[in-house]
């Protein structure tokens, strides 16, 4: 066809006669015809797909519920057609019929797809009509979001996120607002994890100073701890962080419940050392100190012995320097606590809004902490045994850049605080800071390792990862499967992050589909 238009076309230009036009009339109103149609064909098999995706997705939704009667069945399945099928850009959505037993539900949804060129034919629109049986599997699912709160994620990315995150949630319930079938939790992240001060006095904390990193940063008297330094300050109390459960039995890489008995277990309450200056933030002596939030200039000794006094914080208010993250003992530690897996919609949305961006990124610790909320054991013991195989669970993690604890090697911390402590204490390899990433890479693919061979789903999402090394290092994490196919995606723009959610809560619900 194509070599016989431009050999036309050859002809034509050469022939000066007056029939020309008459000629170029008669041979190019079919091939535009030819065109046409296959222009509208293309349109109404991107509707049918579009559709049969919506209508895969309603029968998945229908199928968890089979306490419903036939009309909340079929509104169920609309409301989920209507948010996969977006009719302004398909086609106006005619009708979403559903048939539903207790061994299998059918699906029915009809569109009406406007044509263009082919109108000139007489056909304005075509309805197409797609159909899909869902075999009733009654699985659970149980889903943690990972979520990077780091300073990077502020303004659209963080908003993109919102909206995402929600998007899944509403994918997942549909109309419900508690579910039998569905649990969500968060964890937001960013150089900590946020487990939720109100959880103060639980027994997985240390609060007796039985971990060997507890006083690891500060002088700290006999029968005294960190929350007693809490309670001397006048103004701040504990944030909700913990530190990592770093050591030679590598429990930060693990879900081991705590045990009072074995003080290497519990969870250390966060405290960032005031670093020595004047208390006016990130000045110091011209040494780069970052977290400088008290003056303890008239403190004897050199910068460390400044750093660790006990004294200096009692009795002393932390000033509001208007930094960001807010600088104190809570100094990246996220806003935004962990929810523990629950089947109530509105507090998962509740906290997803509540999330704030401000900090550094370790991804390890978010990874830890969104496998011990899908466990079954403390501190959070909402999650199903993993041998439960009617439950299955999800992991997704998202991060907009690589490991990063800040600092260098200019200055005695060489690092900024995180749930790993300073750079200096160790445990992120050399003390100077320089294998600190290095170290937290290998946590991470640990992690994501140990995580996955608990027959959990991880999806992992680059949200404008600009390093390549980073990139790799997700993809990997990331599980082979998974339910509906992709398990990695990278997400060039925050715009996009929605389609993303939207392909990852398509596979999420997915059930066995026959046609």
């Amino acid at each position: 066809m194509l070599r016989l238009f431009i050999s036309l076309l050859s002809r034509l230009r050469a022939d000066e006669r007056g029939a020309v036009l008459i000629n170029v009339a008669m041979v190019l109103l079919p091939l535009l015809t030819i065109a046409g149609v296959a222009l509208d064909v293309s349109r109404i098999t991107l509707a049918k797909q579009k559709l049969t995706d919506a209508v895969d997705a309603a029968g998945v939704a229908v199928g968890r519920h089979p306490e419903l009667s036939t009309e909340d069945a079929t509104t169920l399945a609309h409301s989920f057609v209507k948010t996969y099928y977006p009719s302004q850009l398909y086609g106006d959505l005619l009708g979403v019929t559903v048939v539903a037993t207790g061994k299998q539900v059918d699906v029915t949804g009809t569109a009406r797809v406007p044509m263009t060129l082919v109108q000139i034919l007489g056909y304005k629109s075509v309805d197409i009509t797609v159909s899909s049986m869902v075999l009733r599997q009654l699985r659970k699912i149980e889903v943690v979001m990972v979520l990077d709160n780091s300073g990077s994620m502020a303004g659209t990315r963080m908003t993109a996120l919102k909206t995402s995150a929600n998007t899944l949630v509403g994918a997942l319930f549909g109309a419900e607002t508690t579910s039998s079938f569905v649990k969500f939790g968060l964890v937001p992240f960013t150089a900590a994890v946020n487990v939720g001060a109100t959880n103060i006095g639980a027994e997985w904390l240390d609060s007796a100073k039985l971990s060997p990193i507890h006083a690891e940063d500060i002088d700290i008297p006999a029968g005294k701890t960190l929350f007693d330094l809490f309670n001397g300050l006048k103004n701040v109390g504990w944030g909700g962080c913990v530190r990592a459960r770093v050591g030679p039995s590598g429990y930060d890489l693990t879900d081991e419940p705590p045990d009072p008995g074995v003080g290497e277990t519990l969870f250390v309450p966060y405290f960032a050392p005031d670093e020595p200056g004047t208390g006016n933030g990130p000045q110091g002596p011209g040494l780069g100190y970052q977290n400088d939030y008290l003056d303890d200039t008239s403190i004897p000794g050199d910068a460390a012995a400044k750093q660790r006094n006990w004294s200096k914080y009692i009795g002393a208010s932390v000033p509001n320097l208007g930094f960001s993250p807010p600088l104190g003992p809570n100094y990246n530690c996220p806003a935004s606590p962990i929810l523990p897996l629950t089947n109530v919609k509105a507090k998962i949305t509740s906290a997803i809004n509540g999330m704030v961006a401000a900090g550094n990124t370790v991804i390890p610790e978010g990874i830890a902490w969104g496998w011990r909320v899908l466990s079954p054991d403390l501190p959070f013991p909402e999650g199903a045994p993993y041998s439960d195989s009617d439950t299955v669970k999800f992991l997704i993690l998202l991060t907009d850049g690589e490991n990063n604890v800040g600092g260098g090697s200019n200055y005695h911390n060489a690092s900024l605080f995180s749930a790993f402590g300073f750079a200096a204490s160790g445990h992120l390899g050399a003390t100077d800071g320089s294998q600190a990433r290095q170290v937290l890479d290998a946590k991470t693919a640990a992690l994501c390792t140990s995580v996955k061979s608990q027959g959990i789903y991880v999806y992992t999402i680059a949200l404008q990862v600009t390093d390549g090394a980073t990139r790799t290092m997700l993809a990997n994490c990331a599980s082979a499967e998974c339910p509906g196919g992709q398990c990695s995606y990278e997400s060039p723009t925050a715009g996009a992050l929605e389609t993303v959610f939207t392909n990852i809560g398509l596979g999420i619900n997915q059930l066995r589909v026959a046609r």
